[in-house]
């Protein structure tokens, strides 16, 4: 509790949004709620923010007294990194030829749409990999996405894989 007392009320409801966040992710997929299912992977990223306004205040307090701040200043860069490879691999996720493969193959899929209703949105969450290989001969690679499809009934996470070689499109290899 001593710790809390320290804390600054905005870094303190930054981090408990954040949680309340996290749970909620998990409620909602629990009860089923089909309303904000991403807030679970946000508040991953909310709470690092909040753990940078620990720090940013904290760094604040020590400069004023002329002590060191350099591990508090390590931290915040660490934290920024982290924020900086959230949002760069939403960005590679998001505009990679595989995922739109994979989404066109969705949006037409019928067991899903008789599941889950037409599919009004689907969110790449972070979680995944993309390999591709560039050679003399052309681009190959593989790609795992993990994805949330919001349909007009419910809402579902689904894990999907790709595929290509050098003389083939992005081909679905794994559901």
């Amino acid at each position: 509790m001593a710790i809390l007392k320290k804390i600054n009320l905005f870094s303190k409801l930054t981090l408990l949004f954040a949680v309340a966040m996290f749970f909620y992710g998990i409620i909602c997929r629990i009860i089923p709620i089909y309303f904000f299912w991403e807030s679970l992977y946000l508040s991953g990223i909310i709470f690092l923010m909040g753990i940078f306004f620990v720090l940013n205040y904290e760094s604040k307090k020590r400069k004023s007294k002329a002590k060191s701040t350099t591990v508090l200043i390590i931290g915040k860069v660490l934290i920024v990194v982290n924020i900086g490879m959230f949002v760069l691999i939403n960005i590679i996720f998001n505009n990679s030829d595989a995922l739109k493969t994979i989404e066109n193959h969705l949006k037409v899929n019928i067991e899903l749409i008789n599941e889950i209703g037409q599919i009004n949105s689907i969110v790449a969450l972070p979680i995944g990999t993309i390999n591709t290989k560039r050679n003399n001969s052309g681009e190959s690679g593989n790609a795992t996405f993990t994805l949330l499809l919001k349909g007009e009934k419910e809402y579902k996470e689904m894990s999907f894989s790709a595929q290509k070689s050098i003389d083939t499109d992005w081909r679905i290899i794994d559901k």
